[in-house]
């Protein structure tokens, strides 16, 4: 690029911004690209951050991978494998403060952070483990007795029996979603209470099931159909929340669009404001292609502007809403989805293609009228016939 298209270049830009007819468009312009930049990438970051928050939920609150067996299983030699417990799911009704309601009996051997060994059957009351929220719901403490509902499968026809159980322990590491009780395998098939059972297998990257699945298959090949891990299981979920993203995505993009369309409005207006001077420049030996690149650059300037203070906004208020706990300041409450935090994450990526993405929609706009307007023969040019 010579001097000459850089110094007519940046006079234009001066003299954009030095009348109400050119500027306030101008900065309208500015505005809209920037609002439009800051709304995609705070919303594409919540969004993400939302999805990484409900992944993160998910790894914690349930099993990695699930083994659908009857059978007993040694996978302490697959490495990967934090823990692996048998367990069974079944469900019953509580009697508890005068209410009534439906709860997960789970079965285990042995469970992480929960004192199932330590104690006994007491007056034919069976012990069980229950979080912290079960026992503030339900107003129970440790020794509390309470009396389950819940079906008798020791029969080909299941029937109906009360079982009496005791608070053994409760444990405030745990906070389930769920109304779930906590009782040995060993006393709930003494019980009647299991219908069937199946491994839950707990990883020390979750993320690597497929090559734990891939290894439980390879030691135990019958298992090829019955083992499924946390990814297959929430695909759908996720896929949605994925689709989700790329549709609001698409549609704040054309928001970036539509704002570029006002600097094709500047450009014209401000080309044929310049006719006189583009038919002197012409005279003194200026070619097309070089006007073509000076409007260009000026509508470019315009946009390079705007997506830089939509860019530098929205990662401001992402770095106050991760370090400065902005939103608890503002006593936003998000408890209402169950995680921890409010959900956004800080992406590189997402600033750089959203702001290629600007840049070229500007570009676009800037190019297609300097080019329709000035790719005329000189003497066209001159005349200001056009």
């Amino acid at each position: 690029m010579n001097n000459f298209i850089v110094l007519i270049t940046l006079n234009y830009i001066k003299n954009f911004f030095r009348k109400k007819n050119n500027s306030i468009p101008a900065v309208i312009s500015i505005l809209s690209i920037a609002i439009s930049v800051f709304s995609l990438i705070i919303v594409l970051s919540v969004m993400k951050g939302f999805e990484v928050k409900v992944k993160n939920k998910i790894l914690k609150t349930f099993p990695h991978i699930v083994v659908n067996t009857t059978r007993s299983l040694d996978l302490s030699d697959i490495e990967g494998i934090e823990s692996f417990n048998r367990t069974s799911e079944d469900y019953g009704a509580i009697l508890a403060i005068d209410t009534f309601n439906i709860v997960q009996i789970k079965g285990v051997d042995s469970l992480k952070n929960k004192n199932l060994y330590s104690e006994d059957i007491k007056d034919m009351y069976y012990p069980i483990v229950i979080d912290k929220n079960f026992s503030m719901k339900f107003n129970l403490l440790q020794g509390s007795k309470i009396k389950v509902l819940a079906p008798d499968f020791t029969s080909k026809k299941p029937q109906i029996k009360k079982v009496k159980l005791y608070v053994s322990n409760i444990d405030s590491t745990s906070k389930s979603n769920i109304d779930r009780i906590y009782i040995r395998n060993e006393f709930k098939n003494k019980l009647g209470l299991t219908k069937g059972t199946f491994y839950e297998l707990y990883l020390q990257d979750p993320y690597k099931s497929k090559n734990i699945t891939s290894a439980v298959v390879k030691k135990y090949p019958e298992l090829k159909y019955k083992i499924i891990d946390w990814q297959i299981m929430n695909k759908s979920f996720f896929s949605l929340m994925e689709l989700e993203r790329l549709a609001i995505g698409v549609f704040l993009m054309f928001l970036i669009v539509l704002s570029a369309t006002n600097i094709y409005s500047n450009i014209v207006s401000f080309i044929v404001e310049k006719k006189s001077e583009i038919g002197t420049l012409v005279l003194l030996g200026a070619t097309k292609k070089s006007l073509i690149i000076i409007f260009t650059l000026v509508g470019l300037f315009l946009g390079i502007v705007g997506t830089l203070i939509g860019i530098l906004t929205s990662g401001f208020l992402i770095y106050l809403i991760i370090e400065k706990n902005i939103i608890d300041t503002l006593a936003v409450d998000i408890s209402f989805y169950q995680i921890e935090g409010f959900p956004i994450l800080f992406l590189a990526e997402y600033f750089v293609i959203i702001s290629l993405f600007s840049i070229l929609a500007v570009l676009v706009s800037s190019l297609i009228p300097s080019y329709v307007i000035l790719n005329k023969n000189p003497e066209t040019l001159i005349r200001r016939d056009f």
